[in-house]
């Protein structure tokens, strides 16, 4: 299992789910107030259900597809700021 984890694919997709995690809660919470890129509606309607919720910005200007790659995208980048953020915390506190 440790060695799973050694893989550097395997970390960036972990982190990269946590914050999609994260971000769907959070919109979730929001509700109509994530009015740019609600992670909640693009994640109902992949999966065929209503959420009586008015399209995000980004649903309206890409579409599903459009909208689904730029909260994969976004969530990505926010992985890999997360795993860099953890490896500098570990540096700093190995001195």
């Amino acid at each position: 299992m440790k060695s799973f984890f050694r893989s550097p694919w395997v970390i960036y997709s972990a982190a990269g789910f946590a914050c999609s995690i994260v971000m769907i809660s959070v919109d979730y919470l929001l509700g109509t107030r994530a009015e740019i890129l609600n992670a909640w509606v693009i994640v109902n309607r992949i999966l065929g259900f209503d959420t009586n919720l008015p399209d995000s910005l980004a649903l309206q200007y890409f579409g599903l597809r459009g909208a689904t790659l730029t909260m994969l995208a976004i969530n990505g980048l926010f992985g890999v700021a997360l795993v860099h953020l953890f490896k500098w915390f570990n540096q700093l506190l190995q001195f």
